[in-house]
């Protein structure tokens, strides 16, 4: 009769068994593609150097000791972001610039700041502010921008007289000579 179960018949009792063991491959398939999962998690991890986090999205600030308040001269964060400077700090820098375009017009931000021992960054605002009071002027466009020192009536536009041109009025020609005809 076990005979009969490989043929076309099978019997009852063989299609539970065959059942069983196509449950027990796919078992053991899923549990071996788990275990393959976790190498290679553990691989990369080690890789990386250490464990990925448990948690998703920004990690915590870690908490620290607070920083001694130093009186002097207040730094810049490393942080990329610059120290703020205050007023006097600025018109003291404006007046450096605007002293500079008087001796040496028409030229750039990177050229002043070279001759100032600044960066250009550093000229950004107080120029802003010199030609927001109009005492200093541009020509050209962005980094072609040249600055020339403004003088009286800076940011009016000059008026130039036009010559006015009188038309004379058209006096008749002189009568020709008439030669006497004989």
């Amino acid at each position: 009769m076990l005979q009969a179960s490989f043929g076309t018949v099978p019997l009852m009792g063989h299609v539970n068994i065959q059942e069983q063991i196509q449950d027990r491959i796919q078992s053991f398939v899923n549990e071996l593609t788990g275990l393959i999962r976790q190498a290679g998690l553990e691989a990369v991890q080690e890789a990386l150097g250490g464990p990925a986090p448990k948690r998703r999205g920004r990690p915590r600030k870690a908490k620290k000791a607070p920083a001694r308040r130093k009186t002097v001269k207040r730094k810049a964060k490393k942080t990329g972001k610059r120290a703020k400077r205050s007023g006097a700090q600025v018109d003291a820098v404006a007046t450096r610039v605007l002293a500079h375009v008087k001796k040496k017009p028409g030229q750039s931000v990177t050229e002043i700041a070279k001759a100032l021992r600044r960066t250009p960054k550093d000229l950004q605002l107080p120029i802003q502010r010199l030609i927001a009071d109009k005492k200093l002027r541009t020509t050209g466009q962005r980094r072609g921008t040249k600055y020339i020192a403004a003088g009286r009536g800076a940011g009016k536009k000059k008026k130039v007289a036009k010559k006015r041109t009188t038309k004379k009025a058209a006096t008749p020609a002189p009568p020709e000579n008439p030669t006497p005809s004989s």
